[in-house]
């Protein structure tokens, strides 16, 4: 969530918390008779007449898909989002902020565990996970891969990222996947 999402949340919740305050002081004040020139009861003598004409209902719709739009576009915005592109370096300060796009270092990483025998595909991005930056590595492996060969290649991709991105605080998630059928081998005439 942005800053000005977060800001906006916090003026509208002001706002309706104002509103709110003020609201129910007029009809506690109403109620015990502080303001003796109020009326007894209000009256809206045009209302009636308004909610029977033929654009109303149609107003009432459109005020109420209006609505909910607003607050689904509301709602969108308040999901969190785990993809992240870029990643601060050592070395920023108010002089200048020095970043990084490490969600494409996580997809050549993810390219080049690719080209590994046994590994049919593999896709990475870069999310945060309660907190932590974590490189995330989707791979398919074959059925009768070898594991032992698969995981080599794993930790020389993983230290290789984590030296390209020099940050310690880098994690990794590597989740496997095993193809149903052997990948199907080309036939030569």
């Amino acid at each position: 969530m942005g800053r000005g999402l977060i800001a906006l949340d916090r003026l509208a919740a002001f706002v309706l918390g104002l509103l709110l305050l003020a609201s129910g002081a007029a009809a506690l004040a109403w109620r015990y008779d502080v303001f003796p020139d109020a009326p007894a009861r209000i009256r809206l003598p045009d209302l009636p007449a308004l909610v029977t004409e033929d654009w109303w209902p149609w107003a009432i719709g459109a005020a109420g898909i209006l609505l909910v739009l607003l607050a689904l576009s509301w709602l969108l915005r308040h999901l969190p989002r785990r993809r992240i592109n870029r990643l601060s370096l050592t070395g920023s300060s108010a002089a200048g902020r020095l970043s990084a796009d490490v969600d494409s270092a996580v997809g050549a990483a993810a390219q080049v565990l690719a080209g590994t025998p046994d590994v049919r595909s593999c896709t990475g991005h870069l999310i945060t996970d309660r907190g932590e930056v974590v490189a995330e590595l989707k791979t398919t492996i074959e059925p009768e891969a070898d594991l032992d060969q698969v995981r080599l290649a794993t930790e020389q991709v993983l230290t290789e990222l984590h030296q390209m991105v020099g940050r310690e605080e880098l994690r990794a998630r590597v989740l496997l996947r095993t193809a149903r059928r052997p990948a199907a081998t080309p036939r030569v005439v």
